[in-house]
């Protein structure tokens, strides 16, 4: 036990983790008042925890009873930590993750989901947390290993994207109880399947009589039925962003879209949400944390939030601006990455389409203003944008952004739905029911679960690789990662673009095989590589055998099984 009047803090910096040593505290409450779990405050002592533990109705004998059974509960913790369990993921080991990005309301329904599609987007279309448990399948089928649902709390009327909060302590009654996500997390980490979240931390949800197209300025202020904001002081005072005039700290203070801003200033507030997001680690354990709008949250804070989720978190800059996005990364460890996003739709998506260089000045960009570009999640589509094949339907074109994106040192995203070619507009357009679209045979489904297979085939050693540029130019782009060369055009159907690749780091008389048809090869000559691209189509050489990549799979696999056999006998 830590001796009377060690502090927080000091727990902290002899422990190293700081969400475990406020577990230390926690856990006796976990123990002793199972479901009533109090975080303590700065400068809050342990003997002072013993205390307020007491006071709340334990006993000095059932207390002393069970410190017993807390010190054995902290071995059993710390045999945890030691085996690597914890649930909470650091950056690094984020990297290793393909991610697929849920609208739980739209993936599937908890039993068998419609044979028609949803119709009316602006409402809930049923589904649910055992909808995704129950076709997990399907997203393992398709490379990935992670997955990023939707905020899973209650939200105010029609909020089935889970942004407009309600009360932040209860789960969304539309798609289950926290019973069932709590199944469905547990069921994902069986088969190595990470969980992020997203956290609204920004807003609430509207108050009655508001939406989206207009608030009534004596509803504005009216938070009855939040839980547990629901006075005026929680709040900032009203005031709309002025997007045409961007300042940042009327970004911060005013309302987006007539959304209640919450004023993290606010001890209580600020205290509260950070509470909330501890308690979430204990309660639920996600392996990471995406962050809506951070845009409109303080820095300051959001390095707080990041302390207390003591996992990978990504924030969401919806910008354009690369220095201003960077800016943020240090207060959390990563951020979804739109400049690049930007770039890409540029090049691949709005017509007349851009030139392929703008890859290159891009990357340069990142490499001066990020500190970690490898840690960045990219994506070509989500929920607040058109979908690609909204703006460009050639399937060719999007294979070659989905290389480049799959390929790419980061973390990709996919969103649901780009894997059997939807194609809606503006918002809520791009937020279609899965159902009954579920087509492992679809072209696009086979293609992002190749080259996902693929890529999780090298190992650590291509995800430690480095992501090296060699020729492009206006209509074509290549780079290199480990033994794999990936070339890709913009220049869509019925058309042949034919480079000479250098700088690629192969040795003559190397045999390069297409991954995409094993039928395609090319041998390095005079330290050349001569690529022909066909009808837009990407291609991803790689010098080697592919069975020598998926016998290296296969013994990843064997690896990750006995360790967690060996960890379920020791504990």
């Amino acid at each position: 036990m830590w001796a009377a009047g060690v502090a927080v803090q000091e727990c902290r910096e002899r422990w190293g983790a700081s969400q475990r040593c406020r577990g230390f505290c926690n856990w006796r409450y976990m123990v002793l008042r199972t479901g009533s779990v109090e975080m303590p405050g700065a400068g809050v002592t342990v003997q002072e925890c013993q205390k307020k533990m007491l006071g709340a109705g334990v006993g000095d004998r059932a207390y002393k009873k069970m410190k017993y059974t807390v010190a054995f509960t902290r071995r059993l913790l710390l045999l945890f930590i030691c085996f690597n369990v914890v649930h909470g993921k650091t950056p690094q080991e984020w990297k290793s993750r393909i991610v697929y990005q849920i609208l739980t309301d739209r993936f599937a329904h908890t039993d068998k989901s419609p044979d028609e599609e949803c119709q009316e987007l602006y409402e809930y279309c049923g589904g649910t947390f055992k909808g995704i448990e129950n076709n997990l399948d399907y997203i393992t089928g398709l490379g990935a290993n992670a997955i990023w649902i939707s905020p899973f709390i209650e939200n105010t009327e029609l909020g089935f994207h889970g942004y407009w909060p309600k009360n932040i302590y209860e789960t969304n009654p539309h798609f289950g109880s926290k019973q069932d996500l709590k199944d469905l997390i547990a069921a994902c980490q069986s088969r190595d399947v990470w969980v992020m979240a997203d956290l609204v931390l920004n807003h609430m949800g509207y108050p009655d009589g508001c939406h989206w197209s207009g608030c009534p300025i004596d509803n504005a202020n009216n938070f009855t039925g939040f839980v547990p904001f629901n006075d005026e002081a929680d709040y900032h005072t009203y005031c709309d962003i002025d997007w045409s005039n961007e300042q940042q700290e009327n970004v911060e203070i005013c309302r987006l879209a007539y959304l209640p801003d919450l004023n993290q200033t606010v001890a209580s507030v600020r205290e509260t949400l950070l509470n909330w997001v501890r308690e979430f680690n204990a309660e639920y354990g996600f392996d990471g944390y995406r962050l809506d709008f951070v845009k409109g949250v303080s820095k300051d804070f959001l390095a707080e939030v990041d302390e207390a989720s003591d996992s990978f978190t990504l924030g969401e800059a919806y910008d354009g601006r690369t220095d201003y996005v960077a800016s943020y990364q240090g207060y959390l460890d990563s951020l979804l990455s739109f400049p690049m996003y930007f770039t890409l739709e540029d090049v691949f998506q709005t017509f007349p389409l851009g030139k392929l260089t703008q890859i290159h000045d891009q990357l340069l960009r990142e490499a001066d203003e990020y500190q970690d570009t490898s840690v960045l999640g990219g994506f070509l589509d989500n929920h607040d944008r058109k979908r690609f094949l909204a703006n460009n339907g050639n399937l060719a074109t999007l294979r070659s952004a989905l290389a480049y994106l799959l390929m790419a040192k980061w973390i990709p995203i996919i969103y649901y739905g780009t894997e059997v070619g939807f194609d809606g507009g503006n918002d809520p357009q791009n937020r279609e029911s899965l159902w009954p679209h579920y087509n492992t045979s679809h072209e696009l489904y086979q293609f992002i679960a190749d080259v996902n297979t693929f890529s999780r085939s090298l190992g650590q050693n291509f995800i430690d690789s480095d992501q090296t540029e060699t020729t492009y130019d206006d209509e074509f782009y290549s780079f290199t990662r480990l033994d794999t060369l990936v070339a890709l055009s913009n220049k869509g159907s019925q058309t042949v673009v034919e480079r000479t690749v250098t700088g690629h780091g192969f040795s003559n008389g190397d045999v390069l095989t297409n991954l995409l048809d094993h039928s395609d090869q090319v041998t390095v000559e005079n330290d050349e590589v001569r690529v022909t691209l066909s009808n837009g189509e990407p291609k991803i050489y790689y010098n080697g055998e592919l069975s020598g990549a998926q016998m290296s799979k296969s013994l990843r696999m064997i690896v990750y099984m006995t360790s967690l056999c060996l960890t379920s006998f020791i504990l």
